[in-house]
């Protein structure tokens, strides 16, 4: 009984988790599009590339050594088996660690700060002063923030994934409202980094809330074990690998491209990696909801049917979502881009492009991904990772000083498709998960819908030529209409089709309360 009302508690969780989800991309987006060229404008570009480079820079270093990702495994485990005794000893030893990592991190950044001046000796003198007390500000910040990561874990093992999406909206408006003022009122560079730290501990403080009221983890301080302690290591060596290398992937880059090309290059690859971003976020909108039934289902008695029929269910759904992004970004992106941001950014759109195609099949074989943390057999990934880091780098290293940030993309496209190719073939290997029934099931069986949609969509922008915003948004509608159209009739199944009716009914069934209340 309690694994049936848990099971309906869950499901309800993933269904509002992931409207809240998509909530909080779009007003990412809407953000973005609306104010980040506008923050261009107020702090210059070269500005916003300091504030891209010291960010990018400290995230290098905050690794927390897979701990964060063994709390949301370790804490689905015990509730799956019904240990909530261990949960509280389990987070005594993790916050111990925290502390530890907190000393040493410190230690790395003063080396780092005291170096600044010979690591980006291509910077003007006025740019190494002010990147000095950005970089401060923000390290401070990742030092008193950094144990606090492993809420959103304990939220995520909780299935509270409504409460943890609400928090990110609350972060991203309150970030944007308060950066649009502090601009409007004269404020520079120091203000939007103020303003970030500001509304991230808020969310901190806010999520600590929402843990203490509804779930029952607490913290045992005084609670120590060697075993547990070799349990979690054995998790969190690999796990930190794979943290490791996927940030070195995207944060060396910012740092390579200054150097070899200034500023205003880490700039407009900030610019590009934030469009990549967003076609990640909406697939992991709904991907990392899947931990506490990925667990159940690997403690299943039928574990791969379970497994594989969960990750074509999600994995239909995912592509669903980000083909839909993929194809609209490759048929409308340029003249996005030139309504943006203006003239002279054609190699973003390149840069890219070449980022997200991968995604179009990488990110919705995500269930194996959480299947391998799930079952404690990530290390087959860290090797993956640190194979894919190395071409990367040196790829990077190759190509960005003739290329900029042309050559950037390049070299995060081939690793991205490198890593694609490793990650299936582990999957069959080592999951013993059937990936060519899961290609048929998801790529194959949409494929039609995928190409229907790209061809209609190069006719459409090419017999309408670039205009001004309405026209544009009114083609993107199209093209949305067109996939949707070509998604039902071609490639979605009834329970799809289901799923589609049923949020749009129950969103139907919100905004009539609402404007009854309002009434």
């Amino acid at each position: 009984m309690k694994d049936n009302t848990r099971e309906k508690n869950g499901s309800w969780q993933i269904r509002a988790g992931a409207i809240m989800s998509y909530v909080g991309i779009a007003v990412n987006m809407i953000a973005g599009m609306l104010y980040t060229p506008w923050i261009i404008r107020n702090i210059g570009q070269s500005g916003y590339g300091l504030f891209t480079l010291a960010s990018s820079l400290i995230s290098m270093f905050m690794v927390d050594f897979g701990i964060s990702a063994a709390v949301s495994k370790f804490l689905a485990q015990y509730i799956v088996q019904g240990e909530n005794e261990k949960i509280g000893d389990f987070l005594g030893i993790v916050y111990k660690l925290y502390l530890i990592l907190d000393i040493v991190i410190l230690g790395i950044f003063s080396v780092v700060y005291f170096n600044i001046e010979t690591i980006y000796a291509n910077l003007s003198t006025e740019e190494i002063a002010i990147f000095k007390v950005i970089f401060i500000i923000i390290a401070i910040y990742n030092l008193i923030a950094f144990p606090f990561v492993t809420l959103s874990g304990i939220l995520t093992a909780y299935e509270k994934f409504f409460q943890l999406k609400l928090c990110n909206i609350i972060n991203k408006l309150g970030t944007v409202i308060c950066t649009i003022i502090a601009l409007l009122l004269g404020g520079g560079l120091f203000a939007l980094v103020f303003i970030n730290v500001f509304w991230n501990l808020i969310t901190i403080c806010i999520k600590l809330s929402i843990v203490f009221k509804e779930t029952n983890a607490r913290v045992n301080f005084s609670y120590w074990d060697k075993n547990e302690l070799k349990e979690l290591f054995s998790f969190s060596v690999w796990a930190t690998v794979i943290s490791i290398m996927s940030r070195l992937v995207f944060n060396i880059m910012p740092s390579i491209l200054a150097a070899v090309s200034g500023a205003k290059s880490a700039a407009l690859f900030g610019i590009a990696s934030t469009l990549e971003g967003y076609v990640f976020t909406f697939s992991d909108a709904i991907n990392g909801m899947f931990l506490p039934k990925t667990v159940r289902a690997s403690y299943s008695q039928e574990r791969e049917k379970n497994l594989l029929g969960l990750m074509i269910k999600v994995g239909r759904i995912n592509l669903s979502i980000v083909g839909l992004i993929v194809i609209g970004f490759g048929v409308a992106g340029i003249e996005f881009i030139r309504l943006w941001l203006g003239d002279g950014y054609t190699v973003v759109y390149i840069c890219t492009m070449l980022m997200i195609l991968p995604d179009l099949v990488y990110c919705p074989q995500q269930i194996g991904r959480t299947t391998l943390i799930a079952e404690n057999k990530i290390n087959y990934q860290a090797y993956i990772y640190i194979f894919v880091c190395i071409v990367n780098i040196i790829i990077a290293l190759l190509l960005c000083p003739t290329l900029g940030v042309l050559g950037a993309g390049i070299a995060i496209g081939t690793t991205y498709t490198l890593r694609l190719i490793l990650m299936t073939t582990v999957f069959h290997k080592v999951l013993n998960l059937n990936m060519k029934k899961f290609f048929f099931n998801c790529h194959i069986k949409m494929f039609g819908a995928l190409l229907g949609t790209a061809v209609a969509g190069i006719a459409l922008f090419w017999i309408i030529p670039q205009s001004g915003w309405i026209i544009f948004l009114c083609k993107c509608g199209i093209v949305a209409i067109i996939y949707v159209l070509l998604m039902w009739i071609t490639a979605w199944d009834k329970s799809e089709k289901e799923l589609v009716l049923g949020t749009l009914k129950s969103m139907q069934r919100k905004i009539k309360r609402e404007s009854g209340s309002v009434k």
